[in-house]
């Protein structure tokens, strides 16, 4: 009984350690994610100075993020921003809509660089959805019907 005892202490021990160094190295995870797949993904730079989350109050900044032009584009770069904030309702996670409390953006840049072929926003938009996964098909585009039990067996 008190090996039990002891055995649970430990396990939520653990438990809660191992949710503080996660949360506690939650930012450079982010940041690192970010810089890595980012370029991936949009076929543009992606460079970020900081990132700071805090799961418990549902708080993220994000500090000096870049993203790059696409090739062929004139500009060092298609969006800056300084810092941007957003606090949102922790638990709505858990529903169908997420609450967002408040949300900052300072310093922001866009530049818009188009000619005949295109502009860069919609160049790495393109990107953007050519890495996403695509929906998964059912077999056919047809709204299924359903039959009606006496119906079931029936040839017709």
């Amino acid at each position: 009984m008190k090996t039990s005892r002891i055995v649970t202490i430990l396990i939520l021990a653990g438990i809660v350690v191992g949710i503080f160094v996660l949360a506690s190295s939650l930012d450079g995870i982010v940041k690192k994610g970010i810089e890595t797949f980012g370029p991936q993904i949009a076929k543009v730079t992606v460079k970020l100075e900081s990132v700071h989350i805090v799961l418990f109050t549902g708080s993220a900044k994000v500090k000096g993020l870049v993203v790059g032009n696409p090739e062929g584009y004139k500009a060092p770069q298609a969006i800056s921003v300084g810092l941007a904030e957003v606090g949102i309702n922790p638990f709505s996670i858990l529903s169908d809509k997420i609450v967002v409390r408040t949300m900052h953006v300072i310093d922001p840049e866009i530049t818009f660089e188009g000619g005949l072929s295109g502009n860069n926003l919609s160049k790495i938009i393109d990107n953007l959805n050519a890495n996403a996964k695509p929906a998964v098909k059912t077999g056919t585009n047809a709204p299924r019907t359903r039959r009606r039990p006496d119906q079931e067996n029936s040839s017709g």
